[in-house]
């Protein structure tokens, strides 16, 4: 891959101003930074640090960084008996930047204090740190040489929130930084291209890249391109220096495709773990660590961490098909969202609005397997009752009108009011009459599982239900499946991981499940999976679906 020369400086980008506060800044705890650097293989028990090159692009307060010099002065020991602080390999041997110059100046008088210590001269060790630190937006920089390593912690950012022209300019050189992408994956993508022929790129990064739509990209040119050796799930721990949601993983990329992949979901990150994945012991304990001879291939979703259950998943899309596909006229979709719940959302009937305005809506609190709780909500609805997407002539609702017109300020003011000025009412989710009266599976998005009702045709959903509705299915049987453990492991599988252990229903997760077509189910095996619908026993339905779905 060929290094991008860029036409500007990072500076006439960001028009001479860096941000006055750090961007994105979550600190790695020590001995974390130490497993990735071992992870990567930057360690003074391979050999000469100093005949390698290493690149550390967002530097932050100096955890990678610190460690980075103890290795590299360690290994001058190590292999050569001292430290000589003249030799030319040391100063080629590190490479840290960081866009914020608070940072620069605190990681330069670490490093300088670090060499001090060391024994190396003052005068010297100020110069190879001021010479090792840069103050540079690594996404804007021409990086004139390739490096063996690039490692470390790329910062926290939603993209959207960068000053538009550096959006702009990051979206021109970055092209797997689409959608909604974290800044993260910019950082992954210039690492890989900045890889010497052998070299090694290890970020610890939130893992949304791994399942989400925006990381297609990047995971297709990791797929096409280059080799995953250590894939680390770490969203059940807290890897950082201070307590944040950040869905972390550790990720460690080379070239090397004819090596199997290494992959886990850690539950802990206390020293005998550590020293296990460091040193690569997957003997102690067989089920911390799973090897893959073939990791996800063509951009497809790391779905799982665990083989057993990447088999699984592999067996039953290759025997049954999609959920839409598996009986005539199933369809999946979610609820209304309004854009302003306190005004369209009504707990209780408004007398001051026409009746036939306002449609009993379920919400998510609402939906139990046993039967559903309605908690009285309503939906003050804008369309017109032909079911065709036009909105209500507010003139034949004189009460509806009145409503509207009274929180007229708020609602003149949503995106999808300025879009479509003449129907400023409207929500954002068009409301489809028809889908009131139809039976219908109802689903909350954020759930520990199995939370799955039937609305047999009175309910509108709101934005965070999302709901099924079929011909081939007798919905009871589906319910009955998809409140499984074999449902709810691929559940687990295509979802993002919540704080807590919960997982989301999405309608992008329901469509890749797959399940036994319902004209394959034996009739007296659907009624009692019928029977079981409703079951607060997991067992009752567990073992019915295995059945179905031919698990042994």
């Amino acid at each position: 891959m060929e290094l991008q020369l860029f036409e500007t400086t990072w500076l006439d980008v960001w028009e001479g101003r860096e941000p006055h506060q750090p961007v994105g800044a979550v600190f790695t705890k020590p001995e974390v930074a130490a497993l990735i650097l071992d992870l990567a293989g930057y360690s003074e028990r391979n050999g000469r640090l100093a005949d390698r090159r290493l690149l550390e692009p967002s530097c932050g307060d100096g955890a990678f960084l610190a460690e980075i010099v103890r290795r590299l002065v360690g290994s001058e020991r190590a292999q050569r008996g001292s430290v000589d602080w003249d030799d030319e390999r040391l100063v080629d041997a590190l490479t840290a930047c960081d866009l914020n110059r608070g940072f620069v100046d605190l990681a330069r008088e670490q490093t300088s204090g670090l060499l001090i210590a060391e024994g190396c001269p003052p005068a010297r060790a100020l110069w190879l740190a001021d010479h090792w630190v840069r103050h540079a937006d690594f996404l804007l920089t021409t990086w004139p040489d390739t490096f063996d390593f690039v490692v470390g912690n790329p910062p926290y950012v939603r993209i959207e929130e960068l000053p538009p022209k550096v959006l702009r300019r990051y979206r021109e050189l970055y092209p797997t930084c689409t959608d909604r992408a974290d800044l993260y994956v910019a950082f992954i993508e210039n690492g890989l291209r900045l890889l010497a022929p052998h070299g090694c790129l290890a970020f610890i990064c939130a893992n949304r890249f791994a399942k989400n739509l925006y990381g297609r990209g990047l995971r297709r040119l990791i797929a096409e391109q280059f080799h995953v050796r250590y894939y680390l799930n770490l969203e059940h721990t807290q890897p950082f220096a201070t307590d944040v949601s950040a869905y972390p993983c550790i990720t460690v990329i080379d070239r090397d495709r004819e090596k199997p992949t290494r992959a886990a979901t850690l539950t802990r990150l206390d020293a005998p773990t550590l020293a296990a994945i460091g040193g690569g012991d997957t003997t102690e304990e067989p089920s911390r660590v799973a090897i893959f001879g073939s990791w996800y291939p063509d951009g497809a979703p790391w779905v799982t961490t665990e083989r057993s259950r990447f088999d699984l998943l592999a067996a039953l899309a290759e025997r049954h098909p999609l959920l839409e596909d598996s009986a005539p006229s199933t369809k999946v979709g979610i609820g209304v969202a309004t854009g302003a719940d306190d005004i369209f959302v009504r707990d209780g009937l408004d007398d001051s609005i026409e009746l036939e305005c306002q449609l009993p809506l379920l919400m998510a609190a609402d939906v139990d397997p046993a039967g559903l709780a309605w908690s009285g909500h309503y939906l003050v609805n804008p369309y017109d009752s032909a079911d065709d997407g036009s909105l209500r002539d507010l003139a034949a609702f004189p009460g509806l009108a009145a409503y509207f017109e009274r929180h007229k300020g708020i609602l003149t003011k949503r995106y999808v009011a300025k879009k479509r000025t003449e129907g400023w009412f409207r929500t954002i989710d068009r409301v489809t009459m028809s889908l009131t009266p139809k039976a219908k599976l109802v689903i909350p998005d954020i759930q520990a599982g199995g939370v799955v009702g039937l609305d047999i045709g009175r309910y509108y959903p709101h934005h965070n239900v999302y709901w099924i509705t079929s011909e081939g299915w007798d919905l009871r049987v589906l319910q009955a499946l998809l409140r499984s453990r074999a449902v709810f492991d691929q559940i687990r599988a295509f979802s993002v991981q919540m704080r807590g252990g919960a997982v989301r229903y999405q309608a992008l997760v329901l469509r890749k499940l797959r399940l036994p077509a319902a004209s394959t189910i034996p009739v007296d095996l659907k009624r009692e999976l019928a029977k079981v619908s409703v079951s607060a026993d997991p067992r009752d339905i567990d073992r019915l679906a295995d059945e179905a779905f031919g698990i042994l």
